[in-house]
């Protein structure tokens, strides 16, 4: 049996490393919506770019049990941090009189689609209970790359 066990360690680790390695990204998919709590972290293999979720800058949103003259605003900063560059602050907007629901980020533009929870009665919400979902998707009017692969005619 003692002989068994590093063969089945080997097998154990070169199944991992397949699984590890299948060329699939490990985050969310173009298109795909992903939700973070306060202060977690999401990376966007396809633009090589990690997101968190720094904090609820403002929580104006008409609660539902309550009868507004403004829908109000939910208003999220993220921290946004290209592989190859600094990171950046973005405040994205639940009502888009507010200000940007989305920022551009190498040809692709990151959506919020929902602050939860959402308020039912006046009050505070607790910071921890907050939840942003978001979606990256592809821009049709972004510039097309170069290739940097050679053409042959």
């Amino acid at each position: 049996m003692t002989r068994l066990a590093p063969l089945l360690c080997m097998a154990l680790g070169a199944a991992a490393v397949l699984v590890a390695c299948d060329g699939e990204p490990a985050g969310p998919r173009p298109g795909e919506a992903f939700t973070l709590k306060l202060h977690e972290r999401a990376t966007l293999d396809v633009i090589q770019t990690s997101v968190r979720f720094r904090e609820v800058s403002e929580d104006s949103r008409c609660p539902s049990r309550v009868q507004c003259v403004w829908a109000g605003n939910g208003a999220v900063v993220l921290e946004v941090a290209p592989a190859e560059a600094d990171a950046t602050e973005d405040t994205l907007h639940t009502n888009p009189e507010s200000g940007p629901g989305g920022v551009v980020l190498a040809g692709y533009e990151l959506r919020l689609l929902q602050l939860n929870p959402y308020p039912d009665t006046p009050g505070d919400i607790s910071p921890i209970d907050y939840r942003a979902t978001l979606a990256l998707y592809e821009r049709l009017d972004a510039p097309v790359q170069p290739s940097s692969a050679p053409t042959s005619y």
